[in-house]
């Protein structure tokens, strides 16, 4: 111990540690300089603000985060199975991780072993197709937002045994190149802009500060990665990273609503008005299934969904390709989560075709080309 002290007092005397004292103590205890960059009271590295917007987060908070420890899911559902897939290149889908902790910084930083934030993979991601995601910095987040299976090998005449069937939850690289989803024969598939601008990533859009106040909400920008929340009880969208890009300089939000406003360039939904891209996805997804019990899914000879929009769990019943390929589309444009926003042309042809094959009555002579 009067070794340990020595070192520190030497330490502290070259400009190497600096003194703290602890609450009622008279004599100092050494804090290395170099952690003060992160964890002082006036940092270099804004740790503490990033790490109130990660606690807001979907990384941390939504149930099916970190609950999954098996069969390859610990690559992205833990810590320490990303860790492993970041440094190897693979997990060992046999193994269970012993203490599996949530994706956190250390997930996609490793400040103590590098001595910076820089991003633990950003190489080129390879999607379950083949097609290439290069997107810089978001190419970090492509390793887990990512279809796990391919249309060819899912869609065809057959059962449906479980609810989570599809594409895999978070579809949002194969929704940003327009690929991966099931298009139907004789069918052209385009996509937006997004789909082949650079600027338009994960990163620019979910992570840039807003321009008001640093955090405008923890919930909102950042390491939160939402584009919306509620801010003095009132929707807000935080469109700093879609308008500082220089790709959308008048981009604004709908009053009140959390909607983007971006007129629709046709009554896609076939309701018999023109809203925003938002509000016709979100319609064509109605005509699949919806609260009220109408929808296309609802209403076939063997459902699979309620009245309610619930899944009907029936294992035996084969399903015609029409429904599987339309419950494949419907889950694809659904689990990505942004009602057409991030490749609108492509999720609007996939819901229109979908609806097409379950109603031939259906008008889709509005459909993008």
């Amino acid at each position: 111990m009067f070794v340990v002290l020595r070192l520190c007092s030497w330490l502290v005397a070259a400009g190497l540690l600096i003194p703290l004292y602890a609450q009622g103590q008279s004599k100092p205890f050494a804090f290395p300089e170099a952690c003060t960059a992160c964890h002082g009271s006036v940092t270099k590295y804004p740790v503490r603000g990033v790490r109130s917007q990660y606690q807001t987060s979907g990384h941390r908070n939504l149930p099916d985060a970190s609950y999954s420890n098996a069969d390859g899911c610990q690559q992205c559902h833990t810590n320490e199975g990303f860790i492993e897939y970041a440094t190897t290149g693979k997990v060992d889908l046999k193994a269970l991780v012993s203490n599996p902790s949530e994706i956190g910084c250390f997930t996609c930083h490793a400040p103590h072993e590098r001595g910076d934030f820089s991003l633990r993979k950003a190489n080129a991601v390879k999607l379950a197709n083949g097609v290439v995601f290069d997107r810089g910095k978001a190419n970090l987040c492509a390793n887990c937002h990512q279809a796990r299976v391919m249309p060819k090998d899912e869609v065809r005449a057959r059962p449906i045994v479980a609810a989570p069937w599809g594409a895999h939850h978070g579809p949002q690289s194969d929704m940003l190149l327009g690929t991966n989803a099931y298009e139907f024969p004789g069918k052209t598939y385009s996509k937006s802009a997004h789909g082949f601008l650079a600027e338009a990533n994960c990163v620019t859009c979910h992570m840039t500060q807003p321009r008001q106040r640093y955090g405008l909400a923890p919930n909102i920008g950042g390491h939160s990665w939402r584009i919306g929340g509620e801010v003095h009880e009132r929707p807000t969208l935080n469109l700093a990273g879609c308008t500082s890009s220089g790709c959308h300089k008048e981009l604004k939000q709908v009053p009140n609503k959390d909607l983007v406003d971006v007129k629709a360039g046709g009554d896609y939904d076939a309701d018999g008005k023109i809203e925003t891209v938002q509000e016709e996805v979100a319609g064509l997804l109605e005509r699949l299934i919806n609260k009220q019990g109408t929808g296309l899914l609802q209403k076939a000879r063997n459902p699979l969904y309620d009245v309610k929009g619930e899944f009907v769990l029936n294992n035996k019943t084969e399903q015609p390709i029409e429904i599987v390929a339309a419950l494949y589309n419907y889950k694809f444009v659904l689990e990505d989560g942004s009602k057409g926003v991030h490749n609108t042309k492509y999720a609007v042809q996939l819901l229109m075709d979908s609806i097409k094959a379950l109603d031939p009555k259906f008008d889709d002579s509005k459909r993008p080309q």
